[in-house]
């Protein structure tokens, strides 16, 4: 549990050093409730401690049903219908928060350095990043709006997976590491009607993109600009052509 809130730049080891066999099972509670708002304030990652207790039990009781102890049952609720992924949902987010709090001393860590997010989470590789022109007039307004933070409420509500129901919640998507090569794309097709928006954008000849990354570093991060493609002309009236090597043909 010391070491559960992880240091950037340290990775956790992931790989499997022996066969354990198996565990126990878990005893459905019913819609039973036990209330408990904020992680131990005397213990340390209260959840991390619990999870622990629970493997070492589970694991000395292989094949056998255990009935999971107040503290890992602390996110379900009387009268509802929760099942094992709300469990788990709520258990990894406990366990991430607790992560957190266990790195308070040494400052306030990126939660993409934790533990949990080190084992569970991933990020979603890129070739190119592509920005929307709608209400962008440079290249770089278009990446600020591609990092602006987004509001879920309403419908698009967040699923919270430790009071179990929809809140008001922000998304944020930013660049978790960058490429040596950039390519930036323009999306000048509307997506209702599919025409091109010919409004002009402007673009610098060097480009920062330190605030647009995850985790801001000293110094800009700068890319020069090497090449620019742009599709012009006319269609054939309205006809379509393969365009090979050697050979034009409708």
């Amino acid at each position: 549990p010391g070491s559960a809130g992880v240091l950037p730049g340290h990775q956790v080891a992931q790989s499997w050093r022996g066969l354990w066999g198996f565990g126990a099972g878990l005893q459905n509670p019913g819609n039973t409730c036990y209330q408990h708002a904020i992680l131990c304030p005397t213990r340390t990652s209260c959840t991390l401690h619990a999870m622990g207790a629970h493997m070492t039990r589970a694991l000395l009781h292989p094949g056998e049903v255990i009935r999971p102890r107040k503290d890992l049952l602390m996110g379900f609720h009387r009268h509802q219908q929760e099942d094992a992924h709300e469990f788990l949902m709520f258990t990894l987010n406990a366990m991430q928060q607790g992560c957190l709090s266990a790195s308070q001393p040494s400052g306030h860590p990126s939660e993409d350095t934790t533990l949990i997010r080190q084992i569970f989470d991933t990020c979603d590789p890129y070739l190119d990043i592509s920005v929307d022109i709608t209400v962008a007039q440079s290249v770089e307004q278009a990446l600020r709006e591609l990092v602006k933070p987004e509001k879920l409420d309403g419908e698009n509500a967040y699923d919270c997976g430790v009071f179990l129901w929809k809140v008001p919640a922000t998304k944020r998507l930013t660049l978790h590491s960058t490429s040596q090569v950039l390519v930036l794309v323009l999306k000048r097709l509307t997506q209702v009607s599919g025409a091109k928006m010919a409004q002009e954008v402007r673009y610098p000849q060097c480009l920062d993109l330190q605030p647009y990354t995850s985790e801001r570093k000293a110094g800009p991060l700068g890319y020069v600009l090497y090449a620019v493609l742009v599709h012009s002309g006319w269609t054939g009236n309205g006809q379509w052509y393969k365009m090979d090597d050697a050979k034009v043909s409708s």
